[in-house]
């Protein structure tokens, strides 16, 4: 096992930028781990009309998981919440530890975290996960066409927030393309071989986004094996409980390190 700890690529969420992670990052660096935000080009687009979802994955994989990986060598765990599930699972196809060990590279992604992720099999997208209809706090095509936002925002996303932190949350809240939802997404690295045993689930028990009920669904119809937590929390844990969930972020990491 290496002495050096693992980079956590932070994925967001859709609806938000990687300012959401301000309240959670601080746990992880004072813990020793170097972090990566990723950003998304569906993310209030100028273009929303193009933003798919293979356009977010090849961005994310291009532009952060390559340079770590392959120009640095270094390992990596990508932590990815919501809709980054869909975008990290896509991104870090082909990119497992186990593999790149097997080809005799340097490198590589030793385990994927979700946290209330999305999890979509290949061929589908994530509208068709949820049922193919739009949630009732979902605003299509506002503030313009091919956009949609969150509305009410706080009490649908983290309504266990601190209080007081309302304006933060606005202030990382930005619109979606919505048809990075709508579009099928490729072959997904977690039902590579090459993630057996590198896979975690933090299920959000109070979530109001993606409920419950649908997580435990996703888990196992991925028809692979997830190590599992529970945090009675909303959507947003990195909001309402940054520390705890650090404490899941490092105890998987862990795992996969020793793997």
């Amino acid at each position: 096992m290496s002495s050096m700890k693992p980079t956590l690529l932070l994925l967001h969420g859709a609806f938000t930028t990687p300012a959401a992670w301000d309240f959670l990052n601080p746990y992880l660096e004072k813990a020793g781990y170097p972090t990566e935000r990723a950003t998304y080009l569906s993310t209030n687009p100028p273009d929303p009309l193009e933003a798919t979802v293979s356009r977010d994955t090849q961005h994310v994989r291009s532009k952060f998981l390559c340079p770590l990986v392959e120009h640095e060598g270094k390992d990596v765990v990508l932590v990815v919440h919501s809709y980054g599930g869909v975008v990290g699972a896509g991104a870090a196809y082909g990119f497992s530890k186990t593999d790149r060990v097997a080809q005799k590279l340097a490198g590589g992604v030793i385990g994927l975290i979700y946290v209330a992720g999305n999890i979509v099999p290949e061929g589908q997208s994530e509208f068709d996960t949820v049922g193919r209809a739009w949630p009732s706090w979902l605003m299509i095509d506002k503030p313009r066409e091919g956009l949609s936002h969150i509305d009410p925002l706080v009490s649908t996303l983290c309504q266990d927030c601190p209080k007081g932190m309302d304006c933060e949350v606005e202030r990382a809240a930005t619109p979606q393309a919505y048809l990075c939802f709508t579009t099928a997404v490729g072959p997904p690295a977690w039902a590579e071989k090459g993630y057996k045993d590198r896979l975690a689930y933090i299920h959000t028990r109070d979530d109001l986004v993606n409920p419950p009920f649908a997580q435990d669904m996703w888990v196992e119809g991925s028809g692979v094996h997830w190590q599992t937590a529970d945090m009675n929390t909303s959507h947003a844990p990195y909001y309402s409980q940054p520390e705890q969930l650090a404490e899941w972020i490092f105890k998987f990491s862990e795992d996969f390190r020793e793997l």
